[in-house]
């Protein structure tokens, strides 16, 4: 956190003094607290050097495993910062509330920060805002899912979003329902709105292909349960014969485990990692989650951010860990803590 100073007090000690000497100065004084108050007010200034590095969200810290994991993942990197550099995290409270992450990042740009790590909910829903924190010298890295034509853009890490979609297709190609029918649903966000689910949309889906299945439907849905429950249940009765359905990120894993409760014949494949999702693949329901680690994701940005600032280069893509969790060792992930870190 950043640590207050109090500007005003050096001024007033020397109006004090200068009272005792002579009243005609009172308006000196008033003149010298004055500057001190404009001093403070310009030392957040990112071309007057300041250290301040912000993680932009646009989810609460508290909202799941998640947004927990990537919360301490920045807490981490705080933890070993030079001198001067300080952290703070803002967040917006709906993921889907595009306005309101875009005000809260024009709000931090008033602090006047060095960096933005930013998680985009949306490829081009913050271009303009984070272009005018370009424009007074502040530098960007995106966190999991990546904006597009940000100018000041210096790094994006990230899961390998495609190798995850790959290695769910992978495991089901390695682990076929007996007699399956190679057909395939795809559970999907809105194509184009997130590189993330586009990535792993594609990775699996070639994969697949490549080894002889078919996806018969592309769900279309978002991150809503009883939407994704909805929908996923009219695809399966559409496709009866359907063998597995994949979920491209674990909110939707959450509404399609619901909408095959009844199925307990189609492998279902979901992604992320949440701990509270593990549990499903220990009673049956779920097959494998591929877990990422958004606590490396936020860990590796901050300390990335603070190379760029000191002046140091620093890649454009940093992959972070994924990993298939299936019941081999579901129960050792949770043992561990549920997420991936390499400390």
């Amino acid at each position: 956190m950043l640590r207050t100073t109090v500007p005003w007090m050096a001024p007033a000690r020397r109006c004090r003094r200068a009272w005792a000497s002579v009243s005609l100065v009172v308006g000196v004084c008033v003149l010298l607290a004055a500057c001190g108050n404009s001093n403070d007010s310009g030392a957040g200034s990112a071309a007057g050097g300041s250290k301040l590095i912000i993680l932009e969200l646009p989810f609460p810290c508290g909202l799941n495993n998640f947004a927990k994991d990537m919360c301490d993942g920045a807490k981490a990197a705080e933890k070993h910062f030079p001198a001067g550099y300080s952290l703070q995290i803002k967040t917006a409270p709906n993921y889907d509330d595009q306005g309101a992450f875009n005000s809260l990042i024009q709000t931090s740009l008033q602090l006047k920060p060095a960096g933005l790590l930013v998680f985009a909910n949306g490829a081009a829903a913050q271009t303009p805002f984070l272009n005018q924190g370009c424009e007074q010298g502040v530098k960007v890295i995106f966190v999991d899912t990546a904006g597009t034509g940000v100018k000041c853009q210096i790094s994006f890490v990230t899961a390998p979003n495609k190798e995850m979609g790959a290695a769910a297709a992978k495991y089901l190609i390695e682990h076929p329902a007996p007699g399956g029918s190679k057909k395939a649903i795809v559970v999907s966000q809105q194509p184009g709105l997130f590189n993330s689910n586009d990535e792993r949309v594609a990775g699996f889906k070639e994969t697949i292909e490549a080894a002889g299945y078919k996806v018969v439907q592309t769900v279309v849905t978002s991150n809503d349960v009883t939407k994704t429950r909805t929908a996923v249940t009219n695809a399966v009765t559409a496709h009866p014969d359907v063998e597995a359905v994949f979920s491209a990120n674990g909110p939707m894993g959450n509404g399609t485990e619901q909408a095959l409760l009844e199925q307990p014949d189609i492998i279902q494949l979901t992604m992320d990692g949440n701990a509270t999702d593990i549990p499903s693949i220990l009673k049956g329901s779920v097959a494998a989650n591929v877990a990422q680690s958004p606590y490396e994701d936020a860990k590796v940005a901050a300390e990335l951010m603070v190379k760029a600032i000191e002046g140091e280069s620093v890649p454009k893509f940093m992959p972070t860990p994924i990993k298939v969790i299936d019941k081999s060792n579901a129960q050792a992930y949770l043992d561990a803590g549920g997420s991936l870190r390499a400390e």
